[in-house]
């Protein structure tokens, strides 16, 4: 298979995996029964829904073509073999585990056809799978535990509700780290034209590592409103939908400034 063979979607989702799956041709018959897995577990709706479906068919495609078997011969030592080989390539614990999770659901998917699960009766990958790697962590780099982060929300909090700009600001910022879950660089590179309204949802529009750009909804509804009262009591309400920065320091007049310096160094 090519990459350029990735992007391309199947036609009809009518046929099931058993038919995906018949083709005389193996690669052939694997690609179809791909494809088809990642057009049936994407949400229409989801964001960035190509990239979405060609990230899960590269991972996908990627293990076939280094076993070199057809999913009814594949075995959990097939999916170490594979993961050992990523990891020799200098692949990052969390994307490992990511493809292997791809593999995983794949085989569910297979599995769930009548007629397949009487020859495919487990799933390699879920024996084979890493643990869930664990955020990373140092001496100087720690994440908070929820009491922390609670606490440390509701200091931030009162100082917002008691009029403080720079509190106001501080708050919205926290909650974009927690709730996005982005970078410190991705959430304080934030301009007004990366934020958009859709029924209700905050959609935030960012560069995420290796430049592509990306967006990700945020249901909670605190961030939204939270980042509303900084920019109304700051005075840049009309920040959104243009190319100046999101956030900015604020002397102690409360006036804009420079964009606001990273947070500490602490995961947040």
């Amino acid at each position: 298979m090519t990459q350029e063979d990735y992007p391309r979607e199947p036609e009809a989702v009518s046929e099931g995996a058993t038919q995906a799956l018949s083709h005389p041709d193996q690669e052939a018959a694997i690609r179809n029964a791909v494809l088809l897995w990642a057009e049936q577990n994407t949400r229409p709706e989801a964001l960035d829904r190509k990239q979405k479906l060609r990230d899960k068919v590269s991972a996908v495609t990627s293990f076939f073509d280094f076993s070199g078997k057809h999913p009814g011969e594949v075995t959990p030592e097939d999916i170490s073999r594979w993961r050992r080989e990523m990891e020799t390539r200098g692949l990052k614990p969390p994307t490992v585990y990511a493809r292997v999770s791809r593999i995983s659901s794949f085989y569910r998917w297979l599995m769930s056809d009548s007629q397949l699960s009487a020859f495919i009766r487990s799933n390699p990958a879920a024996q084979a799978r890493p643990r869930y790697p664990r955020p990373y962590q140092s001496e100087s780099t720690k994440a908070l535990t929820d009491d922390e982060m609670n606490a440390l929300l509701a200091a931030v909090r009162r100082l917002a509700e008691a009029g403080s700009v720079v509190g106001k600001r501080d708050y919205a910022l926290l909650l974009f780290y927690f709730l996005t879950g982005l970078r410190r660089s991705e959430v304080i590179s934030l301009r007004g034209k990366d934020l958009e309204f859709k029924e209700g949802t905050l959609v935030v529009k960012y560069r995420r590592k290796g430049g592509k750009f990306t967006a990700r909804e945020v249901a909670d509804p605190s961030a939204h409103e939270a980042l509303s009262e900084y920019l109304k009591a700051a005075g840049r309400g009309n920040v959104l939908g243009t190319e100046r920065p999101l956030w900015t320091r604020h002397d102690r007049a409360g006036k804009g400034g420079r964009r606001s310096p990273p947070a500490p160094s602490s995961r947040i």
